[in-house]
């Protein structure tokens, strides 16, 4: 099962485009888990409205913080990420004060390329290694990384970069610690989140390769979200299409017409039959298990479509 496949793993990074609905699967994702007994840290990065939403739970943050049993979330903020690596490298506070409040310091950290991302990279591996009592067991069973998208925020060719811009000290050991830990297929997986749009199935092939190709991240799975599923027959649909085109107009219901009953049911069947065309285009580009979620028809996404999510996760083959 590709749910069993994926909650294997001790990290699962999901990228795609932006708008592609990334920290809902990540939600479900992380629900499904902790149905399974797991304990799971969510992690968002610079999140400006965190998946806690979906739960009524408040923004959580820079810190570790429970919003469901056996669910935990925290919000990386780049900057103090790098504040809280000077502080525990230096552990001098009167030094500590200093550096942080010296502009040079501040603009180092705004101009240094890939400084934000090799920070939150080292943060997402710090937590991963992070052990508990007498048993070291992890701290966490799932990691699961609701990454920026594509093209924005947390590169994961940085640690290459610096791995070799850096051959010695500590900034190089830590990049190549952090790529091991990306490179570990018995740990780590790439999900890709897409929906039946062509800049996003697009953008989701191009990451597909830039991960493995790149990388050397191993991608296991692609989830094409918002997809329109059939509401009707194959008869029904080319009665409405036939209706349509004839114009036909008329009472259903008090207050209800034929006509823009029919418009909105034919932009369903329109909307259906791209889903089709892009999930068949999704398969035949990324060798990866394809599970589709559908489009919600709500206005607030809460518990109850979270659940929903995860169950179509559970069941997908």
């Amino acid at each position: 099962m590709l749910l069993d496949d994926l909650l294997h793993r001790r990290v699962l990074i999901l990228s795609g485009k932006g708008g592609v609905g990334k920290s809902l699967v990540a939600m479900a994702l992380a629900h499904a888990a902790t149905g399974r007994g797991m304990r799971v840290l969510l992690v968002e990065i610079d999140a400006p409205r965190e998946a806690a939403r979906f739960l009524g739970a408040p923004p959580v943050g820079p810190r570790e913080t429970e919003i469901a049993p056996g669910l935990h979330a925290v919000n990386l903020s780049p900057r103090g990420v790098m504040d809280e690596y000077v502080q525990k490298t230096i552990k001098v506070p009167l030094l500590t004060d200093r550096i942080l409040k010296n502009p040079v310091y501040d603009r180092f950290f705004t101009a240094a390329p890939g400084l934000k991302e090799l920070m939150v990279l080292g943060k997402i591996m710090v937590l991963e290694e992070e052990r508990k009592g007498f048993s070291r067991r992890p701290r966490y069973d799932l990691i699961i990384v609701d990454a920026p998208a594509t093209g924005h925020g947390l590169s994961l060719k940085v640690p290459i970069a610096a791995a070799k811009a850096v051959p010695v000290g500590p900034v190089g050991a830590n990049a190549r610690r952090i790529l091991a830990l990306l490179r570990d297929s018995t740990k780590t997986a790439l999900v890709i989140v897409t929906i039946p749009e062509e800049m996003a199935v697009v953008e989701a092939a191009q990451l597909h390769q830039m991960a493995v190709e790149d990388v050397g991240l191993t991608a296991r799975a692609v989830v094409l979200n918002a997809a329109h599923e059939r509401r009707f027959s194959e008869a029904e649909e080319a009665e409405i299409l036939r209706l349509a085109r004839e114009g036909a107009d008329g009472p259903l219901a008090p207050g209800l017409r034929l006509a823009p009953a029919l418009l909105s049911a034919r932009r369903h069947v329109r909307r259906r039959k791209l889903t089709r065309f892009y999930e068949a285009r999704l398969r035949r580009a990324l060798p990866l298990p394809l599970v589709s979620l559908p489009f919600l028809f709500r206005e607030e996404i809460g518990p109850a479509e979270i659940g929903l999510l995860a169950e179509r996760l559970t069941a997908a083959g």
